[in-house]
């Protein structure tokens, strides 16, 4: 089976799941890139992407280095935005034979209502078999990512 690990990532949280995850099932790794990038200053990112969740706006991707279509699975990772999905992986799901590929989906929050940001995520990914939610690595509580990654693997193997 040839396996994909896409994700998006703008502190590395969710990019250092993507690597142990592709790392793990020996699966190749695309992570997703909006043309326009995102500040660098904390508090302009959480207005424009705060601004990008709220009115539901879907950047433009960069061009992808693989061929999506050749993969047989997809992995997804995601961060949870104010509660929602973040908007350079709704620009992805919005092809409808790669969210079908999908069938698992990590994503990491600071803590917010997880379950309103899965829903949100879960109904556009028909095929979707695991989920596992981690938490931002500064997270009091974190330290349990380790083992629900690993647990997360083992369900996909």
């Amino acid at each position: 089976m040839k396996r994909l690990v896409v994700y998006y990532s703008l502190t590395g949280n969710t990019e250092e799941a993507a690597k142990k995850i592709s790392e793990e099932l020996n699966a190749d790794l695309l992570k997703l890139e909006t043309v326009k990038d995102m500040p660098k200053n904390f508090a302009a990112r959480m207005l424009v992407g705060g601004g990008q969740v709220m009115f539901n706006r879907i950047p433009e991707l960069k061009p992808f280095d693989v061929d999506v279509a050749s993969y047989d699975e997809i992995i997804l990772g995601s961060p949870i935005w104010n509660s929602k999905g973040v908007p350079a992986v709704n620009a992805f799901l919005k092809d409808e034979a790669s969210a079908a590929k999908v069938t698992a989906l990590f994503f990491s929050s600071g803590g917010g209502d997880v379950k309103k940001g899965l829903d949100a995520i879960t109904k556009l990914l028909p095929n979707l078999k695991n989920t596992v939610s981690l938490l931002d690595r500064k997270h009091k509580d974190s330290m349990d990512n380790n083992a629900k990654l690993g647990e997360f693997i083992g369900k996909i193997k």
